[in-house]
């Protein structure tokens, strides 16, 4: 049985038909305007150019264009940095390796270089700076003079590389006995002022321009060392072995409280006295200490008369008696902090205890700084730790004594208590 076309197949059909009708229909009217865009073309030839009417133009070899203006700065590589680089470095200018690399070795080279040819130095190579690099005439570095290490004057409180060559040089010459470093403290001061006297100079400590001036001569004479020293200029010792003569009394000696600023030391003692010379010295001493940010110090003795002193003593024999011991063992305890009446250092003016308030003194930053310090205000530690078979007594942290700032320096670097100081120094 044979199958009937569906609907879809007879529209298809006749869709079909209806487009080629419609082909054959529009054909010749396709094939005339073909025909006719091909006349057309044939007849209108491409236009070309007429180059008998073109003005000719000759180029002015004198009128060459300015080139951009070369400026070489950080951050620039290449043969140029190369070529100033390798010219920097045979003047001097420059030391680093020569790699094309505008860094900041060059820019410093390029800035050197300016600054000595009088050009604006800012570290751009510019047109001036290259034309004066190049141009035959560039000056070798010159380098900048190191500034004289003896300014115009040093004195006590001075610090740095002038002090420490000038320490040195007073070294050499053998009228500095301590340590080169760059501060100027008692022993420089002591040192300048044996210098000064032995030249004849002005005797002040003071390193000023004619000391400066005689220090650093090529002639300066070496220290002249005094076989003898002078005995009234030698510190006066005091100890069991030499009491004071019957009768000493010190002479101009002062009221500490009426002295001494309260804002600076507490004393204790209304009553308490002192020499002068060494009030004046522990003023000095204690307002360097406030300065350096230490306080509260107190004064709790000074001048002692021997009425005093026997007083004291016999107030810790008693106290020893107290205790079961026998008069000759508390005789003995006694003397090992309490010297007997007419030996001690406090007979003279010159010896002060030293404390803070609260504590046992030892120990205390008070404590340390002084023991740092003292000798270059003119006082020793007069009992120390490991000199106890020489002075006779325990080590006192808190007991000072006023001997002058070249015997106090003295003492401190060569490490001698005061009885070994005198009989160095004594034929």
């Amino acid at each position: 049985m044979q199958n009937k076309p569906t609907v879809f197949t007879i529209i298809l059909w006749v869709a079909l038909a209806g487009l080629c009708v419609g082909i054959v229909l529009l054909a010749p009217g396709t094939v005339d305007a073909y025909n006719t865009l091909a006349r057309e073309q044939k007849a209108t030839p491409t236009p070309t150019a007429l180059t008998a009417s073109v003005l000719m133009v000759t180029v002015d070899p004198a009128n060459t264009p300015t080139p951009t203006a070369l400026i070489l700065r950080i951050g620039v590589q290449g043969d140029e940095v190369t070529r100033l680089q390798q010219a920097l470095k045979d003047l001097g200018y420059y030391t680093a390796e020569v790699d094309g690399q505008y860094g900041q070795g060059t820019a410093l080279a390029v800035t050197l270089f300016q600054a000595q040819a009088g050009l604006t130095a800012d570290g751009l190579a510019g047109s001036d700076t290259l034309a004066a690099l190049y141009g035959g005439a560039a000056q070798t570095y010159i380098p900048t003079p190191t500034p004289s290490p003896t300014p115009s004057v040093l004195q006590k409180g001075a610090q740095g590389d002038s002090v420490k060559a000038l320490q040195q040089r007073l070294k050499d010459l053998g009228y500095y006995q301590g340590s080169v470093d760059g501060d100027y403290g008692g022993g420089t001061e002591a040192a300048i002022r044996l210098f000064q006297q032995q030249n004849g100079l002005t005797v002040d400590g003071v390193s000023g321009t004619a000391t400066m001036a005689a220090v650093y001569a090529s002639d300066a004479p070496p220290v002249t060392i005094t076989p003898t020293p002078d005995p009234a200029a030698m510190p006066m010792l005091v100890n069991r072995d030499n009491p004071v003569p019957d009768g000493y009394l010190p002479e101009d000696m002062v009221n500490l409280r009426n002295t001494l600023p309260a804002s600076l030391v507490y004393v204790k003692g209304s009553e308490i006295q002192g020499v002068r010379e060494a009030v004046d010295a522990l003023a000095v001493m204690f307002a360097a200490a406030k300065s350096d940010g230490i306080t509260g110090f107190q004064i709790s003795a000074g001048y002692r008369s021997v009425a005093y002193q026997q007083e004291l003593f016999n107030a810790s024999v008693d106290k020893y008696l107290a205790e079961g011991r026998s008069r000759t063992s508390a005789i003995s305890a006694t003397r090992l902090t309490v010297a007997d009446p007419g030996t001690s250092e406090h007979h003279i003016g010159l010896a002060f205890d030293l404390t803070v308030a609260g504590t046992t003194f030892k120990g205390t930053k008070q404590q340390i700084w002084l023991h740092q310090n003292c000798w270059d205000y003119g006082f020793i530690v007069r009992y120390q730790e490991g000199k106890e078979k020489l002075t006779g007594f325990v080590a006192e942290a808190w007991h000072i004594r006023y001997v002058g700032v070249q015997h106090a320096t003295a003492m401190r670097d060569q490490d001698l208590c005061l009885e070994e100081y005198i009989q160095l120094l004594t034929p």
